[in-house]
């Protein structure tokens, strides 16, 4: 009896361990077994495009340039300077030599409602539309951008440049991904600082040894860039674009923006070219 006690006990832990043993080892699918790791996106990791829409007639032009700059001191690599010279506007135009006008700034700056009347200095922070609409004071931007950097980002961006050895083309190598499927326009633009010309001043005159910074040169390819779908896993975009034999590279950079559905930058990056 106790034999047979036994033996009753040892087949049914017997099915118990087969029944362990089969669950434990599931036949899982080739296409499953290897589990892809989305790229953390730090929310915290937005950076914001001031957008300074200047001249160099525009006697008041260089305060606002300074209230870009202190802006800058205080949110260092969350914040970019973008200055665009828009030929639609009578601030920038007259000499040749002094011409930072690219059709580029004049697209934008027309979408934001810009024409020959709107007073200089004017910007806006990320294209987005405040109440009164796109076009901002310089002495609204601290406030502006405040708001602005309140709202995370659930998108990913960052941007590489290379510079061929004879300097005249680049390999521009943009990554970006999201927590969830987004929609965007990733724009890239070619910037120069550091250039010297003609500058009217608040004290009268003009300042022919003034240095102009972060001049929009142009966009690389359509000025509103090229529609993506930011996923939850890392994807790549590569351009190559020419750059001028002269061009001195220490003084240019690369801007990386990546817009939503309705134009507002969600996410920027900008490098200099190695």
């Amino acid at each position: 009896m106790v034999s047979r006690f036994i033996h009753i006990t040892f087949r049914l832990l017997a099915v118990v361990a087969l029944a362990v043993i089969s669950v434990g080892c599931e036949v899982i699918s080739e296409g499953d077994r290897l589990i892809a790791i989305p790229l953390p996106v730090d929310t915290t990791d937005r950076t914001h495009v001031l957008i300074e829409y200047t001249g160099f007639r525009c006697v008041n032009c260089p305060k606002a340039a300074q209230a870009a700059e202190e802006l800058h001191q205080t949110y260092g690599d969350r914040l970019i300077i973008v200055s665009m010279h828009p030929a639609s506007n009578p601030f920038t135009q007259g000499v040749a030599r002094y011409d930072y006008t690219c059709d580029e700034a004049d697209e934008y700056y027309k979408y934001m409602g810009g024409s020959a009347t709107t007073p200089f200095p004017t910007g806006n922070i990320d294209f987005v539309q405040s109440d009164h609409g796109y076009m901002s004071d310089y002495t609204d931007w601290a406030t502006l951008l405040a708001a602005a950097m309140a709202a995370p980002t659930q998108v990913y961006l960052s941007v590489q440049a290379t510079a061929n050895a004879a300097g005249d083309s680049l390999t521009i190598r943009t990554t970006y991904s999201a927590d969830a499927l987004t929609e965007c326009r990733l724009v890239t633009w070619i910037v120069e600082d550091s250039v010297q010309g003609a500058q009217a001043m608040p004290e009268g005159g003009a300042d022919t040894h003034y240095i102009h910074r972060h001049i929009l040169r142009r966009a690389i390819g359509d000025p509103w860039g090229k529609a993506v779908t930011a996923r939850p896993f890392p994807d790549e975009l590569v351009n190559t674009a020419p750059l001028q034999a002269e061009a001195e590279l220490r003084h240019y950079s690369v801007v990386a923006v990546l817009m939503d559905e309705n134009k507002q930058i969600i996410n920027a990056k900008q490098t200099t070219i190695q």
